[in-house]
């Protein structure tokens, strides 16, 4: 699909950082999956969907030093003009009950798609004039990095 006057861009996942691994404290790894929507009013609602790893799950620690995993996961690529919706879902997975969910993460991008390239972390929100409102990237239980660049 082509979008009149859009760009073509690619959205990654760089990093994800666990603050609370959801598990009793003699566990010290949790199972993790991630799934991604993305959605425009560009792309006639139909949103781009994933799961990160495609099979199975990845652990990780919520110690510090430990507790960030690299992704470097592709979740989005293609046309849009005015509008962008990234959604992120982290989920624990347990064998004895039920799975825990991790705060989900959502950011919504309007105007030139000029100004949303670049990188999208914990602190990049926050200035010294601040407001007291509240960076997306900083979940209570989770952090994550999402890089936006033209393809």
């Amino acid at each position: 699909m082509s979008e009149a006057n859009g760009e073509r861009i690619k959205v990654t996942v760089r990093w994800v950082q666990i603050l609370d691994n959801l598990e009793p404290a003699f566990k010290e790894k949790g199972e993790f999956v991630f799934k991604s929507v993305v959605s425009s009013d560009n792309l006639d609602g139909e949103p781009t969907e994933g799961r990160y790893p495609a099979t199975g799950h990845i652990s990780i620690s919520d110690q510090p030093v430990f507790n960030r995993e690299i992704l470097n996961w592709e979740i989005f690529e293609g046309e849009v003009s005015d509008h962008l919706v990234i959604e992120l879902f982290g989920e624990e997975l347990d064998k004895f009950s039920a799975n825990d969910m991790l705060d989900s993460y959502r950011r919504e991008f309007r105007g030139p798609v000029s100004e949303w390239i670049g990188t999208y972390g914990p602190g990049e929100d926050i200035s010294e004039s601040d407001d007291g409102g509240e960076d997306p990237e900083m979940m209570s239980n989770w952090r994550v990095n999402i890089f936006i660049d033209r393809v």
